[in-house]
């Protein structure tokens, strides 16, 4: 057999010639000694940095004042984004509603399809909701035609852009479409104040909603970076937006709605280059002449 070999591990003091400690230890005691060791020092380290001010020493380490603080933020901004997102569905929804161009069918698909309809339960309009009807939409013939004029001719309207021009499309339409150049910005089309401000995926930019004197209320869609906020007056002519992105043609164009008192108006009626009417000429004067 071959011998085992075995190591001796001295401590001696040398001030007394003394030894005050000795072992021996094979191969694989010692290597076992040497691991327990390592881990009674991790132990006790681990102890230290955990339950000492050590602590506060390690990258990356937080304050309980800073977690507390931060904690709070989080808290605040989840609630500010729960209301950002309830003011951003009212918002969608009034636009919706005021919508004229939506279909009938867009709310049709709520509605249950496991019970048919047959044609006996579908009644025929009566005389008196015929007659409520028409009166309804000689109502808003009156209007549109005749009340918003007038109320529009105590406001000064300016021009959405500079040089953006409305698309022929969209000159007799609810909705008008302004085409932009690149370095064009947006302008309030009258004195009022922002009452919403927010992001659309549908219109893929930002979109502005001002409240004017009168009942008029502008809605620019689409529109780029937003140098208003909520709440803030704004005067007519005064820049609210930069140019929208392009789109997949290279198109910079950006929406225009406009109410009264409720009801969808043409924006070309009154923000076209042909519906500003010339300031009136100054009569000539002439100098009374002598004798």
């Amino acid at each position: 057999m071959r011998p085992v070999r075995k190591y001796r591990i001295t401590i001696e003091d040398e001030s007394h010639l003394t030894e005050v400690a000795s072992g021996r230890f094979t191969r694989l005691g010692l290597i076992g000694i040497c691991l327990l060791a390592f881990v009674g020092f991790l132990t006790v380290a681990g102890l230290l940095v955990s339950l000492t001010p050590l602590r506060t020493l390690l990258p990356g380490y937080m304050k309980e004042s800073q977690r507390s603080a931060t904690e709070e933020g989080l808290l605040r901004l989840d609630s500010l984004m729960e209301a950002y997102e309830v003011n951003r569905a009212y918002i969608d929804n009034y636009l919706r509603v005021t919508d004229t161009e939506r279909q009938p069918g867009d709310s049709a698909a709520v509605v249950p399809t496991s019970r048919e309809l047959t044609s006996d339960s579908l009644m025929t309009a009566t005389n008196e909701e015929r007659r409520f009807v028409s009166q309804m939409e000689e109502r808003e013939r009156f209007n549109i035609s005749v009340l918003a004029p007038l109320a529009a001719d105590a406001i000064l309207f300016s021009p959405v852009t500079g040089d953006g021009i409305f698309t022929s499309d969209s000159r007799e339409s609810e909705t008008g479409v302004v085409v932009v150049p690149p370095d064009e910005s947006i302008q309030c089309a009258a004195d009022g104040s922002v009452v919403a401000l927010y992001y659309s995926g549908a219109e893929a930019g930002h979109v502005i909603v001002v409240q004017h004197n009168g009942g008029f209320i502008t809605s620019y869609g689409g529109v780029g970076t937003p140098l208003v906020g909520i709440g803030d007056n704004v005067n007519s002519g005064q820049v609210i937006a930069l140019a929208p992105s392009p789109d997949s043609h290279g198109t910079r164009k950006f929406t225009v709605r406009m109410w009264h008192n409720g009801l969808s108006i043409v924006p070309y009626e009154y923000l076209g280059p042909d519906t500003r009417k010339p300031a009136p000429a100054s009569e000539a004067f002439e100098a009374p002449r002598g004798r």
